[in-house]
């Protein structure tokens, strides 16, 4: 099992689907739908507050931060 690490997840603003965190001072945005939640009240936090905190693995993480991430620039227009 790998060791998690909690992250701190917030809306952005005038979206319903994308969240984001910060990590190595640098902010992602990715959909909620590839946050792995562990209970419905996971959501209810992020509904009723505007935030939530969960443990995210090292592979999710690694998965939030690279193939996930929403604010990867591409290197080439798409074709």
């Amino acid at each position: 099992m790998s060791a998690s690490t909690d992250l701190s997840f917030t809306w952005v603003p005038g979206t319903m689907d994308r969240v984001r965190f910060t990590q190595g001072g640098h902010v992602h945005t990715v959909y909620l739908r590839d946050v792995i939640r562990q209970t419905v009240h996971s959501d209810s936090a992020l509904y009723l507050k505007g935030r939530v905190i969960l443990p995210v693995t090292a592979t999710h993480l690694a998965d939030l931060m690279g193939r996930l991430s929403l604010n990867r620039v591409r290197s080439s227009p798409p074709a």
